[in-house]
């Protein structure tokens, strides 16, 4: 029998997917009442297709990754080509929870689903089956909740582990090192405790955790600086600020920019950012939840496709056809919707 978690590159999917390895390989309940190995696979929704093409496993468990088309195409593609597996989605994504009962009526899947982070999720999953889990995954599940957005007021919040769990979803955000990916998470889901890390797991690790906290800080001061002369050009489109970044910047870490972008200028921003592929992706970034709500509003205008994201940041595919004038004039018409709403 084979067990694949494909899990988002960030703190929460890295730290979700920690909890199951945890739960399977360490102490096997689930998803097998066994002990066994588990193929661990870092991606985003954007190609969701390409790390499942061609493979085949008896259990997949998806962890923090919105249901998208790239998503259900990747999941086609593997029941076309005759593998059968079980399906276990875990996420609180919008586009997920609004997919619910299509993942679970075409691929006869568990969908756990809910507003809190998705390690929250997995937590509050794995102990309804007598998972105990270890100090140091329920620290940086806290952490994680506490950088999602969630309640503040029930866990006690170590800082620390805060400031490393950022550091750890820039670093691999930014690397795309998928090694690296996989030593986080089984760090993570080793029950030994932090002094004794490096009889656990050799002495790169802590090397590996100082090159992330150093390249969230070079990280930081690169993006505010690009994020300062962006917000330059900003252009106040209805209720929220238009910042075209095609063509003046290129690499990873778009939702990070954007976020940096939003603290500059303190408004809701709307960036455009081109891919590798050649697509548009429009990223909306507030404070109040109106991202999400834009966003929504573009894909009823028939602006965007492929919605991802929170009720924060959203992030969604520009059509083809779409001039920036187009958006522009739809960008008017959701501000419309959204102070409508408000009053």
């Amino acid at each position: 029998m084979s067990v694949a978690i494909i899990a988002d590159w960030d703190a929460d999917g890295t730290v979700a997917a920690a909890q199951l390895v945890y739960a399977q390989e360490r102490l096997g309940l689930f998803p097998l009442r066994s002990k066994i190995n588990v193929d661990l696979i870092p991606s985003g929704p954007r190609g969701f297709r390409e790390k499942v093409y061609g493979k085949c496993w008896d259990y997949v468990t998806i962890v923090d990754i919105p249901f998208t088309v790239d998503v259900d195409l990747g999941l086609r593609s593997m029941v076309e080509r005759g593998c059968k597996f079980n399906l276990y989605y875990f996420d609180h994504h919008d586009s997920t929870i609004k997919s619910r009962d299509i993942i679970e009526n075409t691929y006869k899947a568990i969908v756990v689903i809910g507003s809190s982070s998705t390690s929250t999720i997995v937590k509050n999953f794995l102990e309804k089956l007598g998972v105990k889990l270890t100090p140091r995954l329920k620290q940086f599940i806290e952490a994680v909740e506490y950088i999602e957005g969630g309640s503040r007021n029930t866990y006690h919040y170590s800082e620390g582990v805060i400031k490393l769990a950022l550091a750890i979803s820039k670093h691999l955000n930014i690397t795309k090192n998928l090694e690296i990916w996989g030593k986080y998470v089984r760090w993570l889901a080793n029950p030994i405790p932090f002094d004794e890390l490096e009889l656990a797991l050799g002495r790169d690790i802590p090397e590996i955790i100082n090159e992330s906290l150093k390249t969230s800080r070079e990280a930081d001061e690169e993006l505010r600086e690009i994020a300062l002369n962006l917000a330059m050009s900003a252009k106040r489109v209805g209720y929220v600020r238009l910042v075209d970044a095609r063509g003046k910047w290129s690499g990873r870490g778009a939702s990070a920019l954007a976020s940096a972008i939003h603290k500059t200028l303190g408004e809701p921003v709307i960036l455009l950012v081109n891919k590798d592929d050649g697509t548009t992706l429009v990223i909306a970034r507030s404070s109040k939840g109106e991202a999400s709500l834009l966003i929504d509003s573009l894909l009823e205008q028939g602006i965007v496709e492929d919605k991802g994201g929170h009720s924060n940041i959203a992030i969604a595919r520009l059509l083809q056809e779409v001039t920036t004038k187009d958006l522009e004039i739809a960008l008017i018409r959701a501000s419309l919707r959204l102070k409508i709403n408000r009053k």
